[in-house]
């Protein structure tokens, strides 16, 4: 089974301290902080197996009592997978202070070590260690962010002369959020483009589609994959 969702969780202690001294405007700290890099470095990686799971979490520990055991763990009851970050490792993490391009190459390092470990674990499969400083080259060369076009959710308009494209974008310091870009298919012009959720988000937004639909000169995008569903929409322009 390929791996879908690479977190970081804080130390529950540290993070309600930040939480209390901020008065609740930084709530989840470490992971508000890592979710976009998080998604990043697994974008470079993906599709990937790493141990069968489709969840890995990366744990820090500061001054909450460890759950589980040092370093790699793999729940094959729950089929989910962990990693334990030493007290040392974990208090560099909270040193930054804010996203910014040192903070994410760290933690973007930090990541594919964890990852290359537990790969290793299970053999290796994955050459991940070889693979490191190219990834983390590429995350530089993208300015820490991308586009990915989601294919199976961008559709033209019943009457041929348009299209939706529909856009998964990663941001290190945003994280992730859906846009849609209308264009003319005949030329590939874009009429309009529209963000579809809020910026910033640590939300798994992609994963929450439940479908697009063109309806007259609308393009719908609903998610929820149970009641109440949002809709979020963008309209051919007006001169059009």
């Amino acid at each position: 089974m390929n791996l879908e969702s690479l977190a970081v969780s804080g130390d529950r202690i540290l993070d309600r301290r930040i939480r209390d001294a901020s008065n609740y405007c930084d709530s989840g700290h470490l992971f508000r902080m890592t979710s976009g890099i998080a998604r990043l470095v697994l974008s470079e990686l993906s599709p990937i197996d790493l141990d069968g799971h489709r969840d890995f979490t990366v744990i820090a520990n500061v001054e909450q009592p460890l759950s589980g055991k040092p370093r790699y763990n793999r729940d094959s009851f729950f089929k989910v997978s962990f990693y334990n970050l030493d007290r040392k490792t974990s208090q560099a993490l909270y040193q930054f202070r804010k996203p910014d391009e040192a903070f994410w190459l760290y933690a973007a390092g930090l990541l594919l070590d964890v990852l290359a470990e537990a790969d290793q674990a299970s053999g290796g499969k994955n050459h991940l260690p070889e693979r490191r400083e190219e990834i983390l080259s590429r995350l530089r060369a993208c300015g820490f962010q991308k586009d990915i076009l989601l294919k199976s959710f961008s559709k033209a308009s019943q009457n041929r002369k348009y299209k939706a494209l529909v856009y998964r974008c990663l941001d290190a310091r945003a994280g992730e959020a859906l846009r849609v870009d209308l264009i003319r298919r005949s030329s590939g012009e874009i009429l309009a483009s529209k963000w579809m959720t809020a910026r910033p988000s640590t939300v798994f937004q992609a994963s929450l589609i439940f479908r697009t639909y063109w309806k007259e000169g609308r393009f719908h995008l609903i998610q929820g994959k149970r009641e109440p569903r949002t809709d979020a929409f963008i309209d051919v322009p007006a001169l059009e």
